[in-house]
């Protein structure tokens, strides 16, 4: 018999494990790191549960309050429970649809979400840019200054971020700020001399928001630019200026995911930039 219980500290470690295998059986390596997993783990408005059959974790699922789940288990029935779970609870909390990222080589959710309902909405690609050679120096706008991020920005880089992404993206939903401070600020992979704010007579027009860089690899986490700021080479300069950061602290490469039906022209800067694509992921949503 499985039962499925919500998750405890004292599960965190098998769940690591879980989701470490199937990253590898999926993509030939691990992709997972311990504080990604805590910073969904301890997000306050997040649910997770683990699928248990003879004492043993064999499943795992949480879902966030942006409506979105993750997912983990081998055996298909087990799967299958865990989503019907995962539905249950997102209908209690009112939510009309649930979205999971799987990705075709990810064998067992792939199958699942297809079994349950689910239909495809968009593909998420997951790029790299070397940093090798000269990096080009970031050409800034007139009257643009740029400086790092302090908690004192909290709410207004939240706020721009949720404007512009829920500008073009009709499916977005925005995290409570309490949600988004845990998930964004509350972990080891945060450095607020990461994130760096481009202004304007004081006006916050663009933020570009980077992890920490990890094994020689630094990772965009968020770039957004208000619209109207947009076509003068912001978001270049910002991630020119961030290549040169990374650069400095020892990196040799850094990643980003971009929605590939993003209007802004975010996927072809980042292929003028040398961004190069490895992984395709794929958003799979359903309605309740």
């Amino acid at each position: 018999m499985v039962e499925i219980r919500d998750a405890t500290d004292y599960d965190f470690e098998a769940v690591f494990d879980l989701l470490t295998v199937r990253s590898r059986a999926a993509f030939g390596i691990s992709s997972e790191q311990p504080a990604f997993l805590r910073q969904r783990w301890d997000a306050p408005s997040t649910d997770n549960w683990v699928a248990v059959e003879n004492s043993v974790i064999a499943g795992y699922a949480s879902l966030d309050e942006n409506q979105d789940f993750v997912h983990a288990a081998q055996d298909p029935e087990i799967g299958d429970a865990l989503i019907a779970h995962v539905e249950h609870h997102a209908g209690v909390r009112g939510f009309p649809y649930v979205a999971v990222v799987a990705a075709p080589e990810d064998a067992p959710l792939y199958s699942a979400v297809q079994r349950n309902g689910y239909t495809l909405d968009r593909a998420i690609l997951r790029m790299w840019r070397m940093l090798e050679g000269a990096l080009p120096e970031p050409v800034w706008r007139d009257g643009v200054t740029v400086r790092t991020y302090t908690d004192g920005d909290a709410e207004r880089v939240h706020a721009l971020l949720d404007e512009q992404y829920a500008g073009w993206d009709q499916s977005y939903v925005a995290r409570s700020h309490a949600g988004w401070l845990t998930f964004m600020t509350e972990h080891e992979d945060f450095d607020p001399a990461m994130w760096f704010l481009a202004e304007r007579d004081g006006e916050l027009i663009a933020c570009a928001l980077h992890w920490k860089e990890s094994q020689g690899r630094g990772w965009v986490k968020d770039l957004v630019v208000r619209e109207s700021e947009r076509g003068h080479g912001l978001a270049k300069a910002l991630l020119r200026h961030a290549f040169r950061v990374y650069a400095a602290r020892g990196a040799d490469r850094v990643g980003l995911k971009v929605d590939s039906t993003n209007p802004t022209g975010a996927p072809q800067l980042y292929e003028q930039l040398g961004f190069v694509t490895d992984q395709r992921l794929q958003v799979w949503q359903k309605q309740l």
